[in-house]
């Protein structure tokens, strides 16, 4: 195959040492115990992004060793390039190739026409295809509870939400976000932008003239770039008086409530638990029960839910706001909420 899944590092003696012992190396030095079954991930920037890329390359190589499985990842892939690329997976007889964004749909479907006997997937994707699934991750439930936090928080009225690109998934969140904090308030309002996913000093800048106008919770779904609107959420709660009111961030995608940037000021985040997902398509391939379509994954099957930070209840988060994230909670799952869809 002609494209590297390994690349040079000062890990090369350790992986060869590990090769030895008949374990393979994939992208970024993990390895993974060999098996019949053979399981690829491509990503469309770096697996130590600290975001997407990241938390998709983790959840992988946690089915590969719970499932025995051979898994490869490869980084930085182009939807102009994945289409070989997967076709050299599917050469390769690997069982399943997920490819990694909403950016893959195309090029996934594509080579799924080609590929007998390998399956494929892509994540972040909501629209059915022919011969593959995909997994669509709906976000908007857990936003929704999220927006009552943020109103709930707000002193001002005005919340902001920045995002990396106007994707479905993304603008799902938003919704959901915009939604939730009207149930609260309905007179509060919600700026919206879209940056980046990898330029922090974009998010950074948004964020700060977000704070200027007045904005005091942010929801941010901008993957890599979130390190500069923590830093620009973290600048501004710095030299708070004693009737200073901070401005609070919330997480997404993976539970950044600990950040090392501004934990103190996220109170929540919208987790995504992609090992559950990728574990349980995996599973389907390896029974033989595939089957092409849309993968619902949602706040019931416990993928996408909202996870509260604990060193804030209490304080920050009062017990009246998680009774209300929680009753939100509830009528979600009960279908007595319902997110606009546009």
């Amino acid at each position: 195959m002609k494209y590297v899944r390994s690349r040079a590092t000062p890990y090369g003696i350790a992986a060869l040492f590990l090769f030895i012992l008949g374990i393979s190396v994939v992208a970024g030095g993990v390895p993974v115990t060999r098996a019949g079954m053979k399981i690829a991930l491509i990503c469309s920037g770096s697996i130590t992004d600290g975001g997407w890329n990241q938390q998709g390359r983790d959840a992988i190589i946690r089915v590969g060793k719970e499932m025995h499985a051979h898994v490869s990842v490869v980084e930085r892939v182009s939807p102009v390039r994945a289409v070989n690329v997967m076709r050299d997976y599917a050469m390769e007889h690997y069982s399943l190739v997920i490819g990694h964004g909403y950016e893959f749909l195309i090029p996934a479907t594509e080579a799924a026409a080609e590929g007998e006997g390998t399956r494929f997937a892509v994540s972040g994707a909501g629209k059915a295809e022919p011969n593959i699934a995909t997994l669509d991750f709906n976000i908007s439930e857990p936003s929704y509870q999220l927006g009552v936090l943020a109103a709930m928080l707000s002193k001002t009225g005005k919340l902001g939400f920045i995002g990396g690109e106007a994707i479905p998934p993304v603008v799902a969140g938003y919704r959901g976000f915009v939604a939730g904090a009207r149930s609260v308030n309905p007179h509060i309002t919600v700026a919206q932008a879209y940056t980046s996913w990898d330029q922090p000093a974009l998010s950074k800048s948004q964020t700060e003239a977000f704070i200027q106008q007045g904005i005091d919770v942010i929801y941010q779904n901008v993957d890599a770039a979130d390190r500069g609107v923590f830093e620009a959420v973290k600048a501004a709660d710095k030299n708070l008086g004693p009737d200073g009111h901070p401005v609070y961030v919330f997480g997404s995608n993976r539970n950044q409530n600990n950040n090392s940037t501004c934990g103190p000021y996220t109170p929540a985040s919208v987790v995504i638990r992609l090992g559950r997902a990728f574990l349980q398509i995996a599973r389907e391939v390896e029974h033989h029960h595939f089957q092409p379509g849309v993968i619902r994954e949602n706040m019931r099957n416990h993928v996408c839910v909202l996870v509260l930070n604990p060193k804030l209840k209490g304080t920050v988060i009062t017990r009246a706001m998680r009774v209300a994230v929680a009753k939100a909670g509830r009528e979600l799952l009960a279908g007595k909420i319902h997110i606009p869809t546009r």
